[in-house]
């Protein structure tokens, strides 16, 4: 049989015939290849770049700048200041007029009006802009015109005034026209050109540079001692410059521009005969492709430099071509394909004058050698400690930072015997991998562990990680081969984590300040005792105010040493650290330690001041006990011992108290009320209800207090007695209130004009919250006047920051809201705030009201408050009025206003605004 004969295309001849393929196919269709697109775009900016001109001056830019919005404070403008400004530059003397801002919608029949005679008078100088838009931005969407009002386009010449986006998403180009009704219509830059052509596209000349266009802020031909005659027989270009008018748009060498700019350029780019040509350049490039290749053939005897410097001079000559012929005869030669081409000539003859196939194979072989040479390098210089070792397991290569950490000394451990060098687990972890790998040679094999050494005296923790790796080596001599391995050892010092961990270890069971016990560590050594134990919840009294005034370091001791003590005291079986100065300690019950006695012997730790640093200090405590006789968690006795504690910080100076059931259960329920508010808030389970306010001389009604309800699903309608105190405790009632506020004005805004809303603000609103802020959004959103919004704050709110909260009232009051001083006669009264603070009213608290009747001092007290105001310029509110005798002894006195269940309950929102609707349904008294 005979045999078939293959044949094989030589690599070398291959490869040139596929370089000669790309270098002909790049002539044909380089200028389309994106790449070579965006290169070409570079060097003709930099060609624009390098050889800058200036505009002709011909056309006048007057920019809607910055300036001008500020001067004139509106946008858009009436048309009428396009109308002075067209009068003006007509007055002046000017060629044409292009304004270009879109006049497709009406404005007022005036305005509009005023426009169109201004373009009438003006004649054919001014021009109006025509755009051509998309109907949606769907892809293909058809396209139409969008043209001024008819009665201004009657009077002006129409011009497109389109900027359109290139390929790389800046503006390269213009046109000098379009179709408009069927009819060629000229583009803005051709008519202020005073071009007759209306078709056809061309590149903008970036070489003009637009920082040369005369510009002028238009605020200035506004001002009337601005010289109009220095525009005389100019064009004027009338357009958006500021940036907030989104007239800019990107272009090349000066990145972004304003649109009426862009049609400047384009114009200057007609007038100094600027429109750039451009050719088809493929039969030039297609005769330079053939140069290139016939070079490349014929240069493979030529020293490699001749080819290089040849290529060089070409690329030059190229270029330089190519810069003068754009900057002196507007032509765009593009390179970039050309420049392709040429480095594939060089590949061509590169591979001409070597063989390829060969210098490959070299390349490889020494890209392996490097690769030889890294590896050993990062072995030599890793920071752990490697050792390489051969199947005979011995090293044959180490890593400079083995010697120091096995401590082998400067001779290092190649050639030694990894038995030597490591401990007996780590070589016989090593000896077993490698029973393994006899049984079952292809598979790579690894193990870890932690080992530990001693160096000079100090013991070192070390990881190492132990790998095995098939390899194959041939037998000398022979044509077999045998199947052996190379293993890897790499120890990592970590010795430092080892003391780190040990010490989180430490931190998570002990408080690291004191010593003692944390919380869970305390908690968990309660289930240890065998009997029933006292469980003492210990707080310092007064050592915030301690911290604060004697430093930090001064408290950290005082608890070092107090925790001392409790651990040296011999009946304290445990004791541990809850966290800031609440200790805790453990004391087995017996006949001879009740819990009387343990809390006294808690509380004798701290009879003897403390000592240090020269320093003698004396600080009481407060004891919460527990006795430990149910079989509940431990968590839950040293949760009832706080609760004790909490009791007992009630009292005042060292003391001591039981767990009480009730008193945990209280606090339980406020802990409860405070996540259920927050809660409840979320879900829109708060509402105002709103109680008539009456003026007691007539009995109309002229206002209603806002106050805040609560139904909650699980517990039902819920008193403000008892969860105001609550929420002012934590800081909720800011939210609490910023939402009352707000809805109080919402409500209010649907009122006659004459009823006004008072909203309560805590004390807290006006420490914590911006308080000013809230009024002021609470105003806008609801369109409520400030006048008749009345803000009451108790008494209380004055004793501390005095200043901030004087100012806050004193903003409130400027913008028109009256400041009502609540509850006045119950709280911290003192003349000094009614004479130093921004009040208009007082409200005469009910408890007064009520015994005015029957109580003459009740009714003295009532008197001297009438006075006390009206000799103050303040008006009066009383509250609680339950009767028609308290109603008429109150407006006996000349008490403006009243409130109470005698004129009604609180209502609704929609019951209040239902009342306001019905006659006076009071006489007066």
């Amino acid at each position: 049989m005979r045999r078939r004969h293959v044949f094989r295309w030589p690599t070398a001849r291959l490869l040139r015939l596929l370089i000669i393929c790309a270098i002909v196919s790049l002539a044909l269709v380089g200028g389309s290849i994106p790449l070579l697109k965006t290169l070409d775009n570079a060097l003709m900016n930099w060609r624009f770049a390098a050889a800058p001109r200036n505009a002709s001056g011909s056309i006048v830019y007057l920019a809607i700048d910055r300036e001008t919005l500020d001067a004139l404070g509106t946008w858009p403008w009436p048309r009428s200041i396009y109308a002075d400004i067209i009068e003006k530059l007509s007055q002046g003397g000017v060629g044409d007029i292009f304004i270009d801002i879109d006049f497709s919608t009406p404005s007022t029949g005036s305005e509009d009006a005023r426009l169109a005679d201004a373009l009438a008078n003006a004649g054919a100088s001014a021009i109006l802009p025509v755009f051509n838009q998309h109907l949606s931005a769907d892809a293909g969407s058809t396209t139409v015109v969008t043209q001024p009002l008819p009665a201004l386009r009657e009077n002006a010449w129409l011009a497109f005034a389109n900027v359109s986006l290139d390929d790389d998403g800046t503006v390269r180009r213009f046109t000098l026209g379009d179709l408009l009704d069927g009819q060629p219509t000229q583009s803005a830059a051709a008519v202020l050109a005073k071009t007759h052509s209306a078709s056809g596209s061309h590149l903008i000349d970036y070489s003009i540079n637009p920082a040369s266009v005369p510009t002028i802020s238009l605020s200035r031909i506004l001002h009337p001692d601005f010289e109009i005659a220095k525009l005389k027989n100019r064009s004027i270009v009338i357009g958006a410059y500021a940036t907030e008018l989104k007239d800019i748009f990107p272009v090349p060498v000066y990145g972004q521009l304003p649109g009426p700019i862009l049609h400047v350029l384009a114009a200057e780019s007609i007038l100094q005969d600027r429109l750039l040509q451009e050719f088809d350049q493929r039969p030039v490039q297609l005769a330079f492709a053939a140069a290139v290749i016939a070079a490349a053939l014929g240069m493979r005897a030529f020293q490699t430099t001749v080819p290089f410097l040849s290529a060089a001079a070409v690329l030059a000559i190229g270029e330089t071509i190519a810069f003068m012929a754009q900057k002196d005869h507007a032509l765009v030669v593009h390179t970039a394909t050309s420049c392709t081409v040429l480095l594939l000539g060089l590949v061509l003859m590169f591979n001409e004058k070597v063989d390829f196939t060969q210098f490959l194979a070299e390349l490889a072989g020494a890209e392996q050698r490097n690769i030889r040479r890294l590896l050993r390098k990062i072995v030599t210089d890793s920071t752990d400690a490697v050792l390489a070792f051969d199947h005979h397991l011995k090293i044959f290569e180490e890593s400079d930072s083995a010697k120091f950490m096995l401590a082998s000394g400067q001779s290092g451990n190649r050639g030694k015997l990894l038995a030597e060098v490591v401990s007996a687990p780590i070589y016989d972890l090593v000896v077993s991998l490698a029973a393994e790998h006899s049984k079952k040679p292809g598979v790579v094999r690894s193990s870890s562990s932690r080992f530990s050494i001693s160096v000079d005296g100090a013991v070192k923790h070390l990881d190492a990680t132990i790998t095995i790796s098939p390899v194959e080596r041939p037998e000398e001599g022979t044509a077999s081969r045998n199947v052996s391995f190379i293993g890897s050892l790499v120890i990592r010092d970590v010795t430092t984590r080892q003391i780190y961990e040990e010490r989180l270890q430490y931190l998570s069971s002990f408080d690291a300040l004191t010593g003692l016990m944390n919380r869970r560590t305390f908690a968990e050594s309660l289930g240890t005792f065998d009997r029933p134990v006292h469980v003492a919840a210990v707080g310092l009294h007064r050592f915030s105010v301690l911290n604060a005034a004697m430093g930090r370091d001064t408290g950290d001791k005082l608890l070092q040493a107090v925790a001392e003590r409790l651990l040296a005291h011999p009946s304290i079986a445990s004791a541990g650290r809850l966290g800031g100065d609440v200790f805790a300690v453990a004391i087995p019950q017996s006949q001879e330690f009740f819990q009387k006695d343990c809390a006294e012997l808690v509380l004798g730790v701290f009879d003897a001041p403390f000592q240090f640093e020269q320093r003698t200090m004396h600080i009481d405590a407060r004891v919460g006990m527990y006795t430990a006789v149910d079989t509940c968690e431990t968590d839950f006795w040293l949760e009832r011992a706080e609760h004790a504690l909490d009791d007992a910080k009630t009292i005042a100076g060292a003391g001591w108290q039981p767990y009480n059931p009730d008193v945990a259960l209280r606090q339980h329920r406020s802990r409860e009320l405070e996540q259920a508010m927050r809660d409840s808030f979320n879900t829109n389970e708060f509402f105002l209800l709103y109680q008539p306010q009456v003026a007691l001389g007539t009995g109309l009604l002229n206002g209603a207090e806002a106050l805040l309800r609560w139904k909650h699903p699980e517990f039902g309608l819920v008193s403000p007695a008892t969860f105001i105190p609550v929420a002012e405790a934590n800081g909720f009632i800011c939210d609490l209130g910023r939402w009352a506020l707000r809805h109080a004005c919402i409500e209010a805004s649907r009122w006659p004009d004459n009823l006004a809303v008072a909203v309560n603000v805590a004390p807290v609103q006006l420490i914590r919250a911006d308080l000013v802020a809230d009024v002021k959004n609470a105003l806008a959103e609801s369109g409520l006047p400030a006048a008749r919004l009345h803000l009451e704050i108790t008494e209380s709110a004055f004793v501390e920051h005095t200043t901030a909260i004087q100012g806050a009232l004193s903003d409130l009051r400027a913008m028109g809201v009256r400041i009502a001083l609540d509850d006045f006669g119950t709280g911290y009264s003192s003349l000094s705030y009614l004479a130093g603070f921004p009040l208009d009213t007082l409200k005469i608290d009910q408890t007064f009201v009520k015994k005015m009747a029957s109580d003459q001092q009740s009714s003295a007290i009532v008197q001297t408050i009438v006075s006390l105001a009206k000799g103050l310029g303040l008006s009066l509110v009383a509250e609680g009025i339950e009767s028609r005798t308290e109603w008429q002894m109150l407006a006996s006195l000349g008490c403006e206003d009243g409130q109470g269940y005698f004129f009604g309950k609180p209502l609704s929102p929609d019951d209040l605004l239902a009342l306001t609707a019905e006659l006076p349904w009071l006489r007066a008294a």
